[in-house]
């Protein structure tokens, strides 16, 4: 069988590929944004930026199972307008549809626990709505909802491990009330692989929450870190921190990123404790690790999956000019993507007339201002790109965008919402940076504000 990991180079993803490599005979495919060398005769690792529909096909060729563990919280460009969610929705909609082309036989997600009757935070909402774009495709998905996942290179536990080591006195505010569930990297593991080997069940749509039996606070969790690692710290109660006071001493404590940190630390006031109706069925045989051996293991840093395999070239955005944005907008109901693509070149010279002339020949669509003779950007169709639910130009040329094969203008409908995503992808700005960002990307989010706006009047 052969098995495609997104994220394989991460947490969740290298534990993963460990334990298939050292206990069954499965070929890996492994999609990563960084270059990898391996030369293990069971994996096979793929650039692949998962913005890219084309790549995120070819990725999935000849594949029988995808394991998806991708989430967007870390910046892809060096300019990333939108937010996450939005980031979340386009990358999971090209695995999706890149699912059915390559007729996979099951997508196993691993997400977050969702507490039903609450207020969910963005980071949830976001969760949810990508679990409800790869169940709703044609391909039979799974979906395990976990809890804290423990493990000695975690994101969530290693924030937990740095404030118990490096703060004597640690203050509880209200949200460390929240009752919690943790699992364990290696039951999560266990679970993903039984997933896949019952091939029977690959027919069913499923969603299931993952917790070990005890719950626990997030205090009486950092309590049990603190007491593991033989800290004698100091824990005071004070209730009255708010949220944004808590996310940026996580923060700033931990080093680990503000676009990593605040979405989840607004995500810390959702109780994350499994439903009943939502656990493994018996058949799973399903037992799970105690919170005290759990964190223990964890706590060893040679339990850190090492695999034989190496970067060559780490993935660093910010060294790059290269933008993204993604925008999601109002869609006029019955409309297509040709028709909101052909509204917006209609609508665009209007706007910023008399300044701007749009001019069409043959599949290129060409922006120039009134008394200026070069383009400033040259859009070129693709027809080969685009689907039913989607359109796209290739940003081929003009005085504003370096040579770049790989720029683009997409059009996106949202299936079942009234809403479509418009998105620029590697786009290589030829201004000066701070230029660019002080002027044309302004520019460019205040046109597609507008355009939302004018669509919503239509």
């Amino acid at each position: 069988m052969k098995i495609a990991i997104t994220g394989a180079t991460g947490f969740v993803g290298s534990h993963l590929v460990k334990y298939i490599l050292e206990n069954t005979d499965h070929s890996i495919v492994a999609l990563s944004r960084s270059e990898i060398d391996s030369n293990h005769p069971r994996v096979k690792f793929v650039t692949c930026e998962l913005y890219s529909f084309f790549e995120t096909e070819n990725a999935l060729a000849d594949c029988d199972i995808g394991i998806y563990l991708v989430h967007s919280m870390s910046p892809s460009s060096r300019l990333s307008q939108g937010n996450f969610q939005n980031f979340d929705f386009l990358l999971a909609d090209n695995f999706a549809k890149a699912a059915i082309k390559n007729r996979l036989r099951h997508i196993i997600y691993v997400s977050g626990i969702v507490p039903k009757n609450e207020e969910l935070s963005q980071h949830l909402l976001s969760r949810l709505e990508v679990e409800n774009i790869l169940s709703k495709h044609s391909v039979p998905t799974t979906t395990l909802r976990c809890g804290i996942v423990i493990g000695p290179d975690g994101s969530s536990f290693g924030m937990i491990k740095k404030l118990v080591g490096r703060l004597p006195l640690i203050i509880f505010p209200s949200w460390t009330k929240t009752k919690i569930q943790i699992i364990s990297i290696n039951d999560l593991v266990k679970v993903i692989m039984r997933v896949i080997e019952k091939k029977e069940e690959h027919s069913k749509i499923r969603s299931f929450d993952l917790a070990a039996p005890e719950v626990l606070t997030y205090a009486s969790l950092i309590k049990k870190v603190a007491h593991c690692m033989k800290k004698k710290s100091v824990f005071i109660s004070f209730p009255w921190v708010p949220l944004t006071v808590s996310r940026l001493w996580v923060s700033l404590i931990t080093g680990y990123s503000k676009s990593l940190v605040y979405p989840l630390v607004q995500s810390l006031v959702h109780t994350m404790t499994s439903t009943k109706t939502r656990r493994l069925p018996p058949e799973f045989n399903m037992v799970y690790e105690n919170t005290d051996k759990a964190i223990l293991w964890s706590l060893n840093t040679e339990n850190v999956a090492k695999l034989p395999f190496k970067k060559i070239k780490k993935y660093k955005p910010k060294t790059s000019h290269l933008v993204q944005s993604v925008q999601r907008l109002h869609c006029p109901e019955g409309w297509s993507m040709k028709n909101i693509a052909n509204e917006y070149m209609n609508w665009l010279p209007q706007f910023l007339k008399p300044f701007l002339v749009l001019t069409h020949s043959e599949d290129n669509l060409i922006f120039q201002l009134r008394f200026y003779k070069k383009p400033l950007l040259i859009l070129t169709f693709s027809e080969e790109r685009t689907f039913s639910t989607r359109e796209l130009f290739y940003i081929t040329g003009g005085v504003l965008a370096k040579d770049n094969l790989r720029a683009r203008l997409e059009f996106r409908k949202v299936v079942g919402q009234p809403y479509f995503i418009a998105a620029i992808h590697s786009f290589h700005p030829r201004l000066p940076w701070y230029i660019y960002i002080s002027t044309q990307a302004i520019a460019h989010k205040i046109v597609m504000w507008c355009f939302g706006r004018h669509l919503k009047r239509v």
